[in-house]
């Protein structure tokens, strides 16, 4: 199968001016009150900010995505209040936000903040698009043919300047129930073809770096190198041979990253530190607790520490010396870890008794700039809403 020319790229709307007006009746730019509530935490007695409170569904963007602008003191979040999955943009002074896109087929959680050009790349249906948070401007920069389906959060540089995704050709699954994951045995069985797909912001360059007959996702760019983009093959943890892999931008050195010397070791979850070379990943074995590993992209070495508490998530801090996790469905925690002298210590600080019987109900962590608040997602009052709870100084 030739895969060399599937990708439809350099697409741009076409704007008369800085602002793109939107169609009429669209909520595009419709304003919202606040709806923040203050908590405290019973564990830590850290604060805690409820930042939406409406009864319909709200979620945080993915735990390896971007959400923050700090020059403006602002978030993006996801929310299906309007009915669908839609993308808002929240003034964390005020806690008023504004309604970024009017659409019924957005990947909400899938979508990444560029502070640096104040942009939100996002999902919607087989395109890659791009809104700006203060003109509201949209524009699509990327396309995939129809017979293939978008298979990763999109990825940015922290410079806005490139971005990277998967897609997977359509296949039928016979399985897919609505239970999460019901599917995924059969989706890693039945071996679609896939492409990890890389480009600039400005809708060029578009081309394949790798393609495999296999299902790949979590596609992830390094934030500050465009030219290494890391990538996993997909499938329940014990049945993926090598989960982590790393390519160049232009398709060359493809290779592994932390090579799994047995087939039972469990892997995944990787993310990217923000100095663009370290990975961190979450490493599970047959016997013996939960571990974090921290593999070194520039020689392939990797360290491994013991956690305290098994997590369905775990996140780096900026500075890299703080993690956080969200727990499980028996243990709905967040905890805070600190590595220091080799070893992983860390403490629950808030209950967040949040479901991961959705995927928009897993709390996936992610740390603020400044690495004083932690953004996260929780069902605890019925239905998802966003939060930020600030970390204790000790």
């Amino acid at each position: 199968m030739n895969m060399g020319r599937l990708l439809v790229c350099g697409l741009s709307l076409a704007l008369s001016s800085a602002f793109a007006a939107p169609p009429t009746g669209s909520l595009k730019g419709k304003v919202y009150p606040a709806e923040n509530k203050t908590l405290t935490a019973k564990e830590s007695g850290c604060e805690i900010l409820q930042l939406t409170s409406s009864p319909a569904e709200d979620s945080g963007l993915y735990f390896t995505s971007q959400s923050f602008v700090p020059a403006d003191n602002s978030l993006v979040f996801a929310s299906k209040r309007t009915g669908s999955w839609n993308l808002f943009y929240m003034n964390l002074k005020t806690f008023e936000f504004v309604q970024l896109t009017d659409s019924k087929s957005i990947s909400g959680t899938g979508a990444e903040v560029c502070a640096a050009t104040r942009e939100v790349f996002y999902r919607e249906g087989k395109l890659v698009k791009a809104v700006h948070l203060k003109t509201l401007a949209e524009r699509t920069v990327a396309a995939v043919p129809e017979n293939f389906n978008i298979g990763s959060a999109v990825s940015v540089t922290a410079d806005g300047a490139a971005l990277a995704f998967s897609i997977t050709s359509n296949i039928v699954l016979t399985t897919r129930t609505k239970v999460i994951y019901s599917d995924m045995e059969e989706h890693f069985t039945k071996r679609p073809w896939s492409a990890v797909l890389t480009g600039k912001a400005d809708g060029t360059g578009w081309h394949e770096t790798a393609r495999q007959q296999k299902w790949l996702s979590h596609t992830l760019i390094s934030p500050t190198n465009p030219k290494l983009i890391l990538y996993c093959h997909e499938g329940r943890w014990n049945q993926v041979e090598q989960r982590l892999w790393l390519v160049a931008a232009d398709g060359s050195h493809n290779r592994p990253l932390r090579v799994e010397e047995k087939p039972e070791i469990s892997i995944g979850h990787e993310f990217w530190f923000e100095d663009g070379i370290h990975v961190g990943y979450q490493v599970r074995y047959p016997k013996g607790p939960a571990q974090i590993g921290v593999a070194d992209t520039r020689d392939g070495s990797c360290k491994e520490y013991e956690m305290p508490f098994s997590d369905g998530h775990v996140q780096a801090s900026h500075h890299g010396n703080l993690f956080i996790g969200d727990g499980s469905n028996k243990e709905p925690f967040l905890s805070l870890y600190q590595l220091a002298d080799g070893k992983m210590t860390g403490r629950h600080i808030f209950r967040h008794d949040s479901s991961f019987s959705e995927q928009h109900w897993h709390p996936h962590p992610a740390f603020s700039p400044d690495d004083k608040y932690v953004l996260f997602t929780s069902c605890r009052a019925g239905n998802g809403d966003v939060y930020l709870i600030k970390l204790p100084s000790k």
